[in-house]
């Protein structure tokens, strides 16, 4: 959330308590106006942090006495004014702290749903959502965009040698890679088992080239791949013009890495298509 949101949320919040506790001295005690108080204290659980939205619980609770007491409110003995300020203010605070859990749990699940849970790489689904609009955006602007698709060499039999935590360990340290090698701006993907994706968004062949060839060099230098002797064939498309159809581009890049592996594994091809 930015500054601006933020700010407004807050603003937003302060205004409905006031405007709640208004209208709970205007409704006299005949009519319990309490429940209101819920609506802007929730709108806060849901935007704001739990500390911002426990201080405005406490907010709302001050709000609630004092309406009630300049409403003419009176019970048979002071320290009831104390009672009621605690066991209103905690409802006050529980409900909005369970929607700020609710809120967060969606959140959690919500990044779940789009990450591969063993490496943190985008999965499938948030490749093609998250790449299809860049792709759109280079193409309408006529600029270049490279994609490049990575096979791992003799990853089944290290895999059925070594067993699956070796496998699953050597998946997650080439993720790692993909990350602390490729650029801030390339979207990287795990489409699937051994397989990867990387998106290089306004990149002409010479830039992909040098980005590919430097991620090659830094698999061949991992410990963990040269111990189970597995190495990365990686084949690449360079699109002068972004095209619209990014499964098409995905295909591309697909059979160029698969010549790669035909010919001879281990190595680096990139080739140039116009639009």
């Amino acid at each position: 959330m930015n500054k601006l949101t933020h700010a407004l949320a807050i603003a937003t919040t302060s205004l409905g308590l006031l405007l709640v506790g208004l209208v709970d001295y205007w409704t006299g005690l005949e009519i319990r106006a309490f429940p209101l108080y819920f609506v802007p204290l929730i709108f806060a659980a849901w935007l704001l942090t739990p500390s911002t939205t426990a201080w405005f619980s406490g907010i709302a609770t001050l709000i609630w006495v004092i309406a009630n007491f300049a409403g003419g409110t009176e019970y048979s003995h002071a320290y009831i004014w104390i009672i009621n300020f605690f066991t209103q203010g905690s409802a006050f605070l529980l409900v909005p702290m369970l929607v700020a859990a609710l809120h967060q749990i969606l959140a959690r699940e919500r990044s779940l749903a789009r990450l591969d849970p063993l490496t943190g790489l985008a999965n499938r689904r948030a490749f093609y959502s998250d790449s299809q609009k860049i792709v759109e955006l280079c193409h309408r602007k006529s600029r270049p965009v490279s994609i490049a698709y990575i096979d791992l060499d003799n990853f089944k039999q290290a895999n059925d040698q070594f067993g699956h935590d070796s496998g699953d360990r050597l998946l997650q340290t080439v993720a790692h890679t993909l990350t602390t090698t490729v650029r801030a701006s390339d979207l990287c993907c795990r489409i699937g088992g051994d397989e990867f994706i990387i998106l290089m968004p306004d990149t002409e062949k010479s830039d992909a080239s040098i980005v590919l060839e430097r991620l090659h060099t830094a698999l061949l230098e991992e410990k963990t791949l040269r111990e189970l002797s597995v190495t990365a064939s990686i084949g690449a498309v360079s699109f002068d013009r972004a095209r619209r159809d990014l499964d098409q581009m995905v295909i591309a890049a697909d059979k160029i890495m698969y010549q790669v592996k035909t010919a001879s594994k281990n190595r680096v091809h990139i080739e140039s298509q116009a639009a």
